[in-house]
């Protein structure tokens, strides 16, 4: 009996693993098949619609008191984190690709190390740390230099885009860390819930605002940019999430955190086989360059977990 309880539990390990490993992966791509008919805060705002609705309904059905903890808290985070953390990526994948998008994403850890004040003194002192931002940077570097041969957009939007991608992971980085360290009543599901429904309301704002609606036609969208949206509100907000914060209550961070950089492989197969998506030499190197500072820093992190 006690032996099948652990191999139940190790199947359950690699199941989540595989989770945040592929499906973060793969949303890369579903995101870039999204926006070829979905404004870009529209898509976001039905994701965030389907995603919140769902978790808050199982709340519901579980009898949880959800407005008790931290809703408005809750919701202003959201807005913040889901639009600028995620939300103006999806707009960003216009003019870069799926894989590239992915490889900048991989610069999380650094965007944690440079974002967690509370641990400065640690980094600073870090030789480690250190070369970890600077490798990042010069792969970030090399990627805005020299764009990917089937980029659509090259030049000022393509250097655009980059560094609104690198400016998400920053704000991504930064509500992370504030809903660690201030955020510390009512359920997982229920705080996530609620986080969604505020990047709801903010990605609506912003279509209303950059006139999304006036050019949006439901009826001419079709079944595969729909099936893209209901993707990665199940499997990308919901899924993914559960599985990280299941894996957090038992494997150390930095051992879980390696999906920021194992996502970028499975995005850039993903882009090169299904979507096309053709990557230069130089960027390869930009490509590694990142991956390996973004391992670097995971190191760093595990030394103070």
């Amino acid at each position: 009996m006690e032996k099948g309880k652990k191999t139940n539990n190790r199947f359950q390990i690699i199941g989540a693993f595989a989770a945040i490993y592929i499906v973060w992966g793969t949303t890369y791509l579903a995101i870039k098949i999204g926006i070829r008919d979905f404004p870009s805060f529209i898509m976001a705002t039905i994701r965030y619609l389907i995603a919140g609705s769902i978790l808050l309904c199982y709340c519901f059905l579980k009898k949880e008191k959800m407005f008790l903890h931290n809703v408005l808290r809750n919701i202003l985070l959201g807005a913040f984190v889901m639009t600028f953390g995620q939300a103006i990526a999806f707009w960003s994948e216009k003019y870069i690709s799926s894989g590239l998008t992915a490889v900048f994403n991989s610069i999380l850890p650094i965007c944690y190390i440079l974002t967690d004040r509370r641990n400065w003194g640690f980094y600073k002192q870090s030789k480690l740390t250190l070369l970890s931002i600077g490798m990042g940077l010069i792969g970030i570097v090399i990627l805005f230099i020299h764009p990917s041969e089937t980029e659509t957009h090259t030049g000022m939007w393509s250097l655009i885009a980059s560094v609104v991608t690198v400016a998400a992971c920053f704000c991504w980085a930064i509500g992370s860390l504030y809903y660690k360290y201030h955020i510390k009543t009512g359920s997982l599901f229920g705080n996530l819930g609620w986080q969604l429904i505020g990047g709801m309301i903010s990605s609506a704002i912003l279509s209303l605002l950059f006139g999304e609606w006036k050019m949006f036609h439901i009826g001419l969208i079709p079944l595969t940019a729909w099936w893209a949206v209901i993707y990665l509100a199940i499997a990308g907000s919901i899924i993914a999430l559960f599985a990280l914060y299941w894996l957090l209550a038992r494997r150390p961070a930095a051992i879980v955190g390696t999906y920021a950089y194992v996502n970028p492989v499975i995005a850039v197969i993903l882009g090169f086989f299904i979507a096309g998506e053709k990557i230069t030499l130089l960027q390869i190197l930009g490509m590694v360059l990142i991956i390996v500072a973004a391992y670097i820093a995971n190191l760093v992190k595990f030394k103070t977990d």
